[in-house]
């Protein structure tokens, strides 16, 4: 082979090697990047997740103690409720005894 076309894809094969070498590098790099930002955002969003898993948790506890005193209170109402129905009750009881005891008067006296 002609010494200088020799020379010519020597340069050629020197350069793209070079080139080739750069590239890999530069797609080393790349990859290195890329996987370093992979962990990042899934770190990031792990934070996120703890984040959100606490707010979650602290809002339904707070929801769960709304509750508990939302059905303190119907009970406390159900249980005065229950306390007039019986007292209402009594009284009904008394009215009705003593109507009975009238009508029984009145009609031992032959008014009825």
């Amino acid at each position: 082979m002609d010494p200088e076309l020799k020379a010519y894809f020597d340069g050629i094969f020197r350069n793209l090697s070079q080139q080739i070498a750069q590239s890999r590098q530069e797609n080393h790099e790349t990859r290195h990047d890329l996987t370093q930002q992979i962990a990042e955002s899934r770190e990031h969003a792990e934070r996120l997740n703890q984040e959100t898993r606490h707010d979650l948790i602290d809002h339904m506890d707070r929801r769960i103690n709304e509750t508990h005193v939302l059905i303190e209170d119907v009970r406390h109402e159900v249980q005065l409720l229950a306390e007039g129905i019986i007292t209402i009750h009594d009284q009904l009881g008394r009215i009705l005894a003593d109507h009975e005891e009238r009508i029984t008067r009145l009609e031992r006296r032959g008014i009825l």
